[in-house]
């Protein structure tokens, strides 16, 4: 559209921009994964509940109760050898769930014949077949599931198919009751068999293609790495106590509950008994997945989801230590299965999440095979051990005390969990420097006696990082050829009090050959020897280089003289003198000396001074103005912090300014919450404090931060709660009122709500890259930010802005882990603040109505917000739909025109409306003939080209190459390297652009770093849309297209 159409479009919607969150996966590909899933888990746990029916039947009737402990230990020795080999192997396929079935079948047949052969040994062998293959078949089920699902799809996935699954142990226990009387064990291990058939049949149709949250792997962890990760890792570690806690009260629930079992009933009751207790497991863990897991979940967490184990299972021990009957034992051994197949596996399977994907599978096989199975043996040989106590109340007791163990387990698991998830969302924390070793100091000495200066100040650097000793290395310093490197050794001599090198000083004062180390030397003789300065000094006062003169009257006049020193008084007097003589110059006085005076009455910090220095600051030279700024910050002037803050609003004098003002400390703090809160001050002078309160970094300025005005400018409040964040992250022994972030972060919620509904009406009437959408999906985005850096002031700041990053982020799996650390780390009455923009975020929101824009529109004519103020009356006025006389603080007509007119501009696509605000605020209009060049090839690239109306023409060569129209730009990959120009730009008819010269757009990236972070996603995305072209001729063609890789 021509910039000339007083028209806007309504357009229809487009897709979401890649800032935004990532889409919710459709549900197709959910149900491919999920419902073959469960169907398979249905139909397995069926066939586990006629496994265990048999063998557990078969077992109690021909063996002695005093032989169930031996039993334990070979099980689990057996399955924890096998699942060890797997964990060696390192073996992970998709299709490994349905390979297993087949071999479950397959076995279940045999055994069945066995059976009916009357073979003595095969109750023994239904046994072990029984544990060993629904254990690590168990194991291969929750590996392919892991990588079918994220570790937030994994809540509510994994307890669908739990809860389904459960219905297959309903099944199975039905189906045990009614075969075992007529059928007796092989007609169980026969039914058995039949639902693996249908289990292999059901995962037939499992999808692994959908699998988008699993990551393309590289490589899979090999041995090696798994005991690496064992021997660095605690969580690992943490994981395998609780499995092995778990598994251990597994053996004395389940032989409590087989020796009452056993004194009552025979074979075909016990089968019949314990298809009973399958059918309840199978009812209870149903009802309990579908109905309460995934609401649990979501309340509790994960580690408080598992401690519900230990304490059902203590209270149902309690019970059963007090009535010794069979029902006791019944329930406990009901409870405690339908926890090891509800509750556990979904609870530890998510403990797994934080593991590194290629390590995962082997730290699965190896904590649920050979750990799990070693508790389970463990458990066994306690029993094995119990020997003469095992018929009393020993067994029961004991169970109390295990389940206690585990909760301990637990509790210290915790923190364990939180910190792997902050290694998998990254909290960007920096090591310290450790100090230097012998070896390095020497290897750094070595560099220090270097003829070159860049590697010799590289070693300096690393030297005093590494906090290594630098004295013996100084006079080597002074001896260096380099000027740099010999005023950096006599700095260095002043700070390490080297009163030995104050010869070497002298020395290089009265050298004529260094011009900076002399001016240095001035300083630090008078530090470490005055009577030597007071001898020396007194002769460059009549000094011709301004530098060295200043130098000597400073450091003469910080001398310190008594009466009893006539001497050295009058040689101050002449200092002071020398001082006023150059004062009185003013601007007649040379460049270099006025740049002289500047720095020496910073560090002579005397109030008299201020008078002079006021007129530095207003100096024509901008680094004599620089100078003067540094100084009123070194010598505290606090009569001139008053003339210092107009400085923040320039962009040349800003950063000095800034540090200035952070340089008084305290002192000035009241000064800058006034002028933060005063809404009449410029917005420009406004944005700057926040950064000069964190450079202050005391209580006193995070209080100003934090109390600041409640309604405000959005960008101010911003602005605010970045340099919170930065500020706690830095001093994070500063305290914040936790009921004043509580209401900020409220108000962050409201402003959530404010603007939800019209931002999802404005994507659906004009679009996702309409620049009132865009601007009002900033504000929301803001608000999100802001809430977590505001979370950030009661909890790890680095950990929440990471979070953040991912909840954002593109990458499914970060997002994961960052929901899940966010759920653990922040407690529920804290999340409730922001669980609304976090879990209906505002972009994964369907489209509103488009009939309702009018209405938003005068909702946003009339906003506080001069930004989207400015964008809906714009557009209000482009729809013909009312036009709204101007207030005060609105945009410039001519600023808001060229604020729309790069509304299309692709560099600045993921940009805030705010920094295009401020891009539009530094460029000007240009208009070209027909025929006229803009530019010409190989000119130096110092401008980026913005076409409002007409067309532009590129030419290479002499060669047409590209042709550019209205809402298009050219020029900007000069703007960022300031390369010559690859092409030659002409108007193709009468056309008007915007200019932004890229000086001016440099000073605005100082200025708004937020700036960076939209052009390098814009940039980054052009890069790999470059590769992905050249990567796709040249799987065609077999080369690279040249002019792909080029922009005008």
């Amino acid at each position: 559209m021509s910039g000339d159409d007083p028209g806007i479009a309504v357009r229809a919607p487009t897709r979401a921009g890649p800032s935004s969150p990532e889409a919710p996966r459709p549900e197709g590909s959910w149900a491919r994964r999920v419902v073959p899933a469960a169907l398979y888990q249905c139909a397995f746990l069926a066939a586990v509940a006629l496994f265990k029916s048999a063998a557990n039947a078969t077992v109690v009737a021909r063996f002695h109760a005093g032989s169930l402990p031996y039993l334990y230990v070979a099980a689990a020795g057996l399955t924890g050898v096998v699942t060890a080999a797997a964990a060696v192997v390192g073996r992970r396929r998709g299709r490994d769930p349905l390979v297993m079935a087949v071999i479950g079948t397959l076995t279940a047949a045999a055994v069945v014949a066995a059976l009916w052969a009357g073979l003595s040994s095969s109750a023994l062998l239904l046994y072990l077949f029984a544990e060993t293959f629904t254990s690590f078949t168990s194991i291969v089920f929750w590996s392919a599931m892991s990588d079918a699902f994220d570790a937030r799809e994994s809540r509510r996935a994994f307890t669908i198919i739990a809860g389904v699954g459960m219905s297959g142990s309903i099944l199975g226990g039905l189906l045990a009751q009614l075969l075992a009387r007529p059928f007796g064990a092989a007609g169980l291990v026969a039914a058995a068999g039949g639902m693996l058939v249908l289990a292999a049949v059901a995962f037939t149709f499992h999808a692994p293609e959908a699998h988008h949250a699993a990551p393309a792997r590289a490589r899979h962890g090999t041995q090696a790495d798994l005991w690496d990760f064992l021997r660095r890792d605690a969580y690992p570690w943490a994981i395998g106590g609780l499995v092995l806690a778990f598994a251990v009260i597994s053996p004395f629930a389940d032989f409590v509950f087989r020796q009452r079992a056993a004194q009552f009933l025979g074979e075909n009751e016990l089968a019949a008994l314990f298809g009973n207790q399958q059918l309840w497991i199978g009812v209870s863990c149903a009802l309990f997945q579908l109905v309460l897991a995934q609401r649990l979940l979501g309340w509790l967490g994960v580690v408080r989801y598992l401690g519900v184990v230990p304490g059902i299972l203590a209270g149902f021990a309690v019970v059963a230590l007090v009535w010794p009957g069979l029902w006791p034992a019944y329930a406990l051994k009901l409870a405690e299965s339908a926890a090891s197949l509800s509750i556990l596996p979904v609870g530890i399977q998510l403990l797994y999440a934080p593991v590194a994907d290629e390590l995962r599978d082997r730290v699965r096989a190896l904590m649920d095979g050979l750990v799990k199975k070693g508790g389970l043996a463990l458990g066994g040989v306690m029993l094995v051990g119990a020997g003469p106590w095992l018929d009393g109340p020993a067994p029961v007791a004991a169970l109390v005390v295990v389940c206690l163990g585990a909760a301990v387990v637990l509790w210290r698991l915790k923190p364990a969990y939180v910190s792997a998830l902050q290694a998998q969302v990254g909290d960007g924390a920096e090591d310290e420097p450790e100090p230097l070793d012998s070896s390095s100091e020497k290897l750094l000495a070595s560099a220090l006696r270097s003829p070159d200066p860049d590697r010799v100040l590289h070693a300096l650097d690393l030297f005093e990082a590494g906090r290594g000793d630098l004295r013996p290395h100084l006079a080597e310093l002074l001896n260096h050829e380099s000027e740099r490197v010999v005023a950096r050794g006599v700095a260095l001599a002043a700070e390490h009090d080297a009163v030995e090198l104050a010869p070497r000083l002298e020395w290089l004062l009265r050298s004529e050959r260094l011009r900076r180390p002399r001016i240095e030397s001035a300083w630090a003789l008078a530090k470490l020897s005055p009577a030597r300065a007071a001898r020396v000094l007194p002769a460059f006062l009549v000094e011709g280089e301004p530098g060295v003169k200043a130098a000597a009257i400073g450091a003469l006049l910080k001398l310190d003289a008594g009466p009893e020193e006539p001497e050295l008084l009058r040689i101050k007097d002449r200092a002071r003198a020398a001082l006023e003589a150059m004062t009185a110059r003013g601007e007649r006085a040379p460049l270099a000396e006025r740049r002289e005076l500047a720095k020496l009455l910073g560090k002579l910090a005397d109030e008299a001074w201020a008078p002079v220095l006021a007129r530095y600051l207003q100096d024509q030279d901008g680094s004599v103005r620089a100078l003067a700024i540094r100084a009123v910050g070194e010598g505290r002037y606090r009569s001139l912090v008053d003339a210092l803050l107009p400085c923040l609003m320039w962009r040349d004098d800003r950063v000095a300014a800034r540090e200035a003002l952070a340089a008084f400390g305290d002192a000035i703090v009241p000064t800058l919450e006034e002028a933060l809160n005063d809404r009449s001050r410029p917005a420009s002078l406004r944005y700057e404090l926040p950064r000069v309160l964190r450079q202050i970094g005391s209580q006193a300025a995070l209080d100003v931060l934090l109390f600041s005005n409640i309604r405000d400018d959005a960008f101010l409040h911003y602005r605010i709660g970045v340099s919170l964040s930065l500020l706690k992250e830095e001093h994070p022994e500063l305290t914040a009122d936790v009921d004043r972030v509580r209401e900020a972060i409220l108000r962050r919620r409201d402003t959530y709500r404010r603007y939800v509904q019209p931002f999802r009406d404005l994507r659906a009437a004009l679009g996702e890259d309409a620049l009132l959408t865009r601007a009002v999906g900033d504000r929301l985005d803001q608000a999100l930010e802001l809430s977590f850096w505001l979370l950030g002031l009661m909890y790890p700041p680095r950990t929440l802005r990471r979070v953040h990053e991912h909840l954002v982020g593109p990458d499914p799996r970060r997002r994961a882990y960052a929901l899940e650390l966010f759920e653990n780390l922040v407690s529920e009455e804290d999340r409730e603040l922001v669980n609304e923009q976090v879990y209906a975020h505002h972009r994964e929101l369907p489209l509103g109505a488009p009939g309702r824009l009018a209405d938003h529109l005068g909702f946003l004519c009339h906003s506080d917000d001069h930004v989207l103020r400015a964008c809906a009356r714009e557009v209000a006025r482009r729809l013909g739909l009312w036009t709204l006389p101007p207030q005060e603080g609105d945009m410039s007509d001519t600023r808001v025109k060229r604020l729309f007119a790069l509304e299309g501009v692709e560099i600045f696509a993921q940009s805030d409306v705010d920094e295009i605000a401020a891009v539009a605020q530094v460029a000007r209009e240009h208009r070209f003939r027909r025929g006229e060049r803009i530019y010409s090839e190989g000119d130096p690239g110092d401008a980026l080209y913005v076409i409002i109306s007409g067309g532009v023409d590129a030419f290479r060569r002499g060669e047409k190459v590209l042709s550019l129209d209205a809402k298009q730009a050219f020029g900007e990959v000069s703007l960022l390297d300031g390369s010559p120009r690859p092409t030659e730009m002409i108007a193709r008819e009468d056309t008007e652009v915007l200019v932004i010269d890229r000086r001016d757009f440099l000073d605005l990236l100082a200025d708004r770093p937020e700036l960076l972070k939209g052009i390098f996603r814009v940039v980054s995305r052009q890069l790999r849309e470059v590769v992905d072209l050249a990567a796709n001729a040249r799987k065609l063609t077999g080369e690279v297209p040249a002019a792909a890789l080029r922009k005008p």
